[in-house]
């Protein structure tokens, strides 16, 4: 019965990575645009490991401190990012990748 609620909230979450993951390396736009999906993608990030490392049991410690590494890959495109100072192709895919690690951690674990 609980099951169908997150099943729901990651389908929204996947629909929303999708449409973020094309704004992000829409060729043509103002940088603004870029800037605002890419801190979207890094908070869906950050919602979908948090989403996924609490649903695992208290007694798996190992389980989920592997579902929060994968903020790390967020952690450093929002280093790459920064560093650049603008649109980075890297920081977005790194990005992304901390998405999908967490959305498929969360039906592996």
């Amino acid at each position: 019965m609980a099951i169908q609620p997150l099943l729901i909230l990651y389908g929204v979450i996947a629909f929303s990575f999708i449409i973020t993951s094309i704004f992000m390396f829409k060729p043509k736009g103002n940088e603004t645009v870029h800037i605002i999906f890419f801190w979207l993608a890094v908070a869906l990030a950050s919602l979908a490991t948090f989403i996924n490392a609490t649903a695992i049991p208290a007694g798996e410690s190992v389980k989920t401190i592997v579902a929060w590494c994968g903020l790390l890959l967020a952690a450093v495109g929002i280093i790459v990012r920064m560093i650049a100072g603008k649109t980075n192709a890297a920081a977005n895919i790194l990005v992304m990748l901390s998405t999908v690690y967490a959305c498929v951690c969360y039906f592996i674990f």
